[in-house]
């Protein structure tokens, strides 16, 4: 297949217009993420689509075009068992058990989210979709193509997403419900604002001063760190940040962890992946031991593990790994022509 599949999904931009749902009851009950793999005592930090990006070539506003070239349709994806999403950098792409040639890495782009209902990016600095079917969504028909396209988050506790926009000159961040695609929530931002996390509805919003919440219920915005503290992720109430505790903790309705920047909270937020096959426990439980070692990791959408190593002979291998178990499934071989694996959105 020698389609280039940025030109494939400009030709099939397709926005997805979804029965209302019952917004106040997501936000009451905190309804948990579709997921179709029933998971215990783990879960995953969503992953950024690092990949995804690159493989679809979106370089900016200006690479924001239609083509009247006819190609083959990316075609339908298989996310039943997480999107597995992982690379050879300028090579091949793996995606929801599909295989892509990937000729265009130079695009990676750490600002998209994986989710459980496709993988929201940013093309031409407006947010999209790319759902199961191998569609794409526009998400906000009315946004300006422009450079403020923070880092998507999602919910772990609820189908949320977070992402940036700008209508009419201001900057947003926009919480949506991926389940019904309504808005839950816009908040007027500047420029400068990193979206670091989302959870039951509190997303954590960072600039050079420092770090706040944002409360999509209420609309309360609170002071929740100084500029020396990041939030590495969010889920289920705990925290794991890097840098000086948060001012006043005991006042705070999180749980505090302090963790590497780069680390990944497991959804259920009970244990922290770090470099490791070993996931620590933040509450003073049991780690959980992964069946394989390998060299990088990342959570997946349905919370397992992937993990990838280096072969004898060369190339790499990657595993899918269950939580709490640690029983790995491998998934197959990787060739390392451009370096060394990677999974979307991930810095492990």
């Amino acid at each position: 297949m020698t389609t280039d599949l940025r030109d494939v999904l400009h030709d099939r931009l397709d926005a997805v217009v979804a029965p209302v749902g019952d917004l106040d009851g997501v936000r009451a009950s905190g309804r948990r993420l579709r997921r179709r793999r029933r998971i215990v005592a783990g879960g995953g930090v969503v992953l950024a689509s690092v990949l995804v990006i690159g493989a679809l070539g979106y370089a900016g506003s200006g690479d924001d075009r239609p083509t009247d070239r006819g190609l083959e349709p990316v075609g339908p994806m298989d996310f039943d068992q997480g999107l597995r999403a992982y690379a050879d950098p300028g090579h091949e792409i793996h995606l929801g058990g599909r295989t892509f040639p990937s000729t265009r890495l130079d695009y990676l782009d750490t600002d998209a989210a994986a989710t459980p209902y496709g993988v929201v990016f940013y093309a031409g600095g407006r947010p999209r979709l790319l759902q199961e079917t191998g569609k794409v969504a526009d998400l906000e028909p009315d946004a300006e193509g422009t450079d403020f396209h923070p880092t998507a988050k999602v919910d772990a506790q609820g189908p949320l997403v977070a992402y940036g926009v700008t209508i009419d000159g201001q900057a947003e961040v926009v919480v949506r419900d991926l389940d019904s695609d309504e808005v839950v929530a816009r908040h007027d931002v500047s420029r400068d604002t990193v979206i670091d996390a989302l959870d039951g509805g509190t997303v954590f919003l960072r600039t050079d001063a420092g770090t706040t919440t944002w409360d999509t219920v209420t609309g309360q915005v609170d002071p929740f760190a100084g500029p020396k503290t990041r939030v590495a992720d969010v889920r289920n109430g705990v925290v794991l940040y890097d840098g000086p505790e948060p001012a006043d903790p005991d006042t705070l309705p999180f749980f505090l962890v302090k963790g590497a920047i780069d680390a990944q909270l497991t959804y259920d937020g009970s244990h922290v992946l770090s470099w490791s096959n070993r996931l620590e426990p933040t509450d003073g439980g049991r780690p959980i031991v992964l069946d394989v070692k390998a060299t990088f990791y990342a959570v997946d959408t349905d919370g397992s593990i992937l993990a990838a190593g280096f072969a004898r002979g060369g190339g790499a291998v990657v595993h899918d790994c269950e939580v709490p178990s640690g029983e790995c499934t491998e998934l197959g071989p990787l060739t390392t022509k451009g370096g060394d694996p990677m999974f979307i959105g991930v810095d492990m």
